[in-house]
């Protein structure tokens, strides 16, 4: 499941994949530029989450 989410954000350009040849094999993922650009837009729902979560709990 993880490998397939891997993929498609690969796909959409979000993240980069290195693989390196060794035993046993390492790949590793990292933001592209695209997927920097995100985290703006992620913290402010992240944000609103912990908002709502608070008022949620309120009721």
């Amino acid at each position: 499941m993880l490998s397939k989410e891997l993929k498609e954000l690969e796909i959409n350009s979000i993240v980069e994949r290195q693989v390196y040849n060794q035993t046993p094999v390492l790949i590793e993922y990292n933001l592209t530029e695209s997927g920097k650009n995100l985290t703006t837009s992620i913290d402010a729902m992240i944000d609103w989450g912990l908002v709502h979560r608070e008022k949620a709990l309120e009721v």
